[in-house]
């Protein structure tokens, strides 16, 4: 018996479902950081609506018929890359939406990177790198990183001096809105423990100005460690609105948490109240 033209094709199962799901999560680190280099304020709420628009668009572009890759991009990817954006941040005009678009793909390319680096130096994911929860910790631990990348850099661009630290801050007062001079911290980290939202810092004399604001279900506990005392808790608030200003530039912070230090944060009374580089201008 003579075999002639012989041919065995291999084909995988791709399981719709987790690749959703993988991309999900990949979009929510994506558009998260995207969202922090452009300084914008938005809602966990668009971020989510966001990434589940970019992973049913790669889910969608995965399954068309077989085209080549190139055309996969340019007719599926791009498009869905700029509904994300568009979703998320709400740009305005298309120069904004373009570069928001940039740093999207840019920073998808050094996370994807950053996992296959992984992959290939750990036993641990070169063993089952596949799976989802593996995929994420290494995603997060990209995210993570390239997050604190951009603080470092957005910092360094705002405060190339130390006469640079220094902003006004304006809150909503009993009798109107009451404005204090703040101190941007580099090394301020402290985060309220249930939303992880940074959290600025007020003394409490300059806090009496606003005793409307100590509203039940606005009431916050912020433990902290510091030099001289190795855990203590703060009482804090949630205030609807902070205005930031310095020099020509002014940005307002919605929902932030407030602490409240019973002391001086400062020893010369310079300045009332520390903000940490998340919540500056």
């Amino acid at each position: 018996m003579e075999v002639k033209d012989c041919r065995v094709q291999l084909q995988g199962t791709v399981y719709i479902d987790s690749v959703f799901l993988v991309n999900l999560v990949m979009d929510l680190y994506l558009l998260a950081l995207t969202v922090k280099i452009l300084g914008k304020t938005v809602t966990y709420a668009r971020i989510f609506a966001g990434s589940a628009v970019g992973a049913a668009g790669y889910c969608i572009v995965l399954c068309l018929p077989e085209l080549p890759g190139s055309l996969k991009v340019l007719f599926g990817m791009i498009p869905v890359g700029a509904l994300m954006i568009k979703i998320t941040c709400r740009t305005d005009g298309i120069r904004e939406l373009v570069r928001g678009m940039g740093y999207l793909y840019t920073f998808s390319f050094v996370l994807g990177g950053f996992i296959l680096f992984l992959k290939g130096r750990i036993g641990e994911l070169s063993g089952g790198g596949d799976s989802i929860a593996v995929l994420s910790g290494a995603a997060f631990t990209g995210y993570a990183l390239c997050r604190r990348g951009i603080i470092l850099f957005q910092e360094r661009k705002r405060n190339p001096g130390r006469g640079n630290l220094f902003c006004r801050v304006s809150l909503p007062g009993d009798e109107g809105p009451v404005e204090f001079q703040a101190l941007i911290d580099t090394g301020n980290g402290l985060t309220e423990p249930v939303s992880q939202k940074p959290v600025a810092i007020l003394e409490a004399q300059a806090w009496d100005r606003m005793k409307t604001r100590m509203q039940p279900e606005k009431y916050r506990v912020i433990p902290y460690h510091s030099i001289g005392k190795e855990n203590g808790v703060m009482e804090g608030y949630e205030i609807d609105t902070m205005r930031v200003m310095r020099k020509e530039n002014e940005k307002q912070y919605d929902k932030v948490i407030i602490a409240i230090f019973k002391g001086k944060v400062s020893g010369k009374g310079s300045y009332q109240m520390i903000l940490p580089p998340e919540l500056s201008v």
